[in-house]
């Protein structure tokens, strides 16, 4: 259970600060190495490799981030969430201090793979322990706010680097890649302190356990409070249901069959391979290098590299107030607009800068200026969008190996991107953002046709929204907990305004009918008549005598 009992509301916000912590991790990660290649000593003791080898340098991390991220479908099963982080920073922390030490170019890949596959497995497990440990209506919120923490990782990284420009020495490349240790070492020790994901729990027979997870979470330790119970009930049927339908093996990811499995890995996966050829690691990985590209000095492109990531923080803020608001689907359609306009903007500017020899301050202005909006513009949508969703989409019995996937696919689209955009660069030019200005705009598509909204559900309710009409009709004579946890939620919050006096404003859910038991009767309106042509009203009708509403067994 940890060593201290944090409970309510305290335990809620230290898990979304471990997640944090994890995010920012990989956020320094991703950032690190674009101070790294831009210093030239770096460059030496790695024996002045051309741009194809650079990129294998970068891009080999993401290979062991997609190795490590699905080993986790089944050691994240076996382990539990908190072990599995910590089995994660361990190797991050082996693969950080070969890094620290690498003198050649083989030694570098090595190390660099082996910190991915540890980085990996932290990715692909902490947005599972947050999505399962938070309430429905803030779900999205928590997991934006995590991923608004990758971004405080990259302004880390490219400052340390700015201040590391001015030191001599290999200190100046060989500090940025240890430090990453630091981060590591805090989210292990955190997950001591934090208790286990109660879905993950009742799934491998912990049935106590669970319920006390639970109640330390909502109600001050109290077993027996109805939203403890709501929830544990609502857990319970989910796993029955996943249970009776035998949904827990890899093979079921890649069967249609009754739960749709098959659609939720490829909407999973394909998110993530969204995100990534939306361009964002051409940015993020090669930052310093386009600034490079539109006239700066060294010097001044790492400065500006630092500011960008202020403005890339700025934007990735905004989801926590927007997510639970808007919904996942206009986020993900804005993004991908946003996206597009900008980097064809870049596009446009840089063939300026381009043909002119960097002798238009103009071009090289507005350059700069739309690769910080297009940062803005990612981090307030699908730089959280992307974890997010596959994080809610899965069952309980499917979530690790699930979201194992789509991580490795992330990382997948992360090696690719990050091996061919120096070559690119070099070869491309202007067109690379042209590129990819394109490609968001074709994305829009796929999103159209097959993303729905997820927005104020519980995982149990999304695990049906999927499923085929047999499972939901199946669901409504085994599994009637489900959606009770949203209920209670939103009768008590109706409770709450009530006391208070105020009206909410708020439109009707749009939530799936989750209900299966047909409780939803018991929030009708208090006044509202029953019907006078129905069976029940006959019998009323018969039953009372001499007109006496008040019935013969009234005293």
């Amino acid at each position: 259970m940890g060593l201290f009992m944090l409970k309510g509301a305290k335990l809620l916000r230290a898990s979304t600060l471990l997640a944090a912590v994890g995010f920012l991790l990989f956020g320094y990660d991703q950032g690190v190495m674009s101070g790294v290649v831009a210093n030239q000593l770096f460059v030496n003791t790695m024996g002045n490799p051309n741009s194809g080898l650079m990129g294998a340098i970068v891009a080999l991390y993401e290979i062991g981030c997609m190795a490590g991220a699905l080993s986790t479908g089944r050691v994240g099963d076996w382990l539990g969430r908190r072990k599995t982080i910590r089995l994660g920073c361990l190797i991050l922390c082996i693969g950080a201090i070969l890094q620290t030490a690498s003198v050649n170019v083989g030694m570098m890949i090595v190390a660099r793979i082996i910190t991915g596959i540890g980085n990996g497995m932290n990715t692909a497990t902490i947005p599972v322990y947050q999505a399962e440990l938070s309430p429905p209506k803030s779900r999205g919120a928590h997991v934006a706010f995590e991923a608004s923490l990758l971004t405080v990782g990259v302004a880390i990284a490219y400052w340390l680097e700015y201040g590391l420009y001015f030191v001599n020495g290999d200190f100046a490349w060989r500090f940025p890649l240890a430090f990453q240790m630091v981060f590591a070492i805090i989210l292990g020790v955190a997950s001591f302190i934090l208790p286990e994901s109660p879905r993950w729990l009742q799934a491998h027979g912990h049935e106590e356990d669970c319920k006390i997870v639970l109640a330390r979470l909502w109600s001050d330790c109290d077993t027996s409070h109805p939203r403890c119970i709501a929830e544990w009930e609502e857990i319970r049927d989910g796993i029955e249901l996943e249970r009776r339908e035998g949904v827990s093996s890899y093979a079921e990811l890649f069967k249609k069959g009754k739960m749709n499995n098959r659609y939720r890995v490829l909407l999973g996966m394909g998110g993530q391979l969204i995100q990534q050829f939306g361009g964002i690691n051409v940015i993020s990985y090669y930052l310093t290098d386009v600034f490079k590209q539109a006239g700066m000095s060294t010097e001044r492109a790492m400065l500006m590299a630092g500011v960008d990531s202020i403005i890339y923080f700025i934007g990735a803020v905004t989801p926590i107030f927007t997510i639970e608001r808007w919904g996942r689907r206009p986020l993900m359609y804005a993004g991908l607009i946003g996206q597009a306009v900008t980097l064809l903007i870049v596009g446009g500017c840089q063939y300026l800068v381009e043909s002119t020899n960097g002798s238009n301050p103009y071009a090289s202005s507005a350059v700069i200026a739309f690769v910080m909006l297009y940062n803005f513009v990612f981090g307030a949508a699908w730089l959280g969008l992307a974890w997010l969703y596959p994080s809610e989409i899965f069952s309980t019995g499917l979530r690790a190996k699930g979201n194992s996937m789509s991580t490795a696919a992330n990382w997948l689209g992360n090696f690719v991107v990050a091996e061919i955009a120096p070559v690119l660069f070099e070869y491309a030019k202007y067109w690379t953002f042209l590129l990819f200005g394109i490609l968001n705009v074709i994305f829009l598509i796929p999103i159209y046709l097959w993303y729905p909204e997820t927005m104020g559900k519980s995982l149990e309710e999304i695990e049906v929204l999927f499923a085929t009409q047999e499972v939901q009709d199946d669901a409504k004579s085994i599994a009637s907990h489900i959606g009770s946890t949203s209920m209670y939620d939103e009768k008590q919050e109706a409770q709450s305004q009530l006391e208070r006096g105020i009206t909410s404003s708020r439109p009707g859910s749009r939530r799936f009918p989750s209900n299966f038991s047909g409780r939803m009767s018991s929030i009708l309106a208090v006044n509202e008549k029953p019907a006078t042509n129905t069976e029940a009203a006959d019998v009323k009708h018969d039953y009372i005598k001499d007109d006496d509403e008040r019935g013969p067994n009234y005293k």
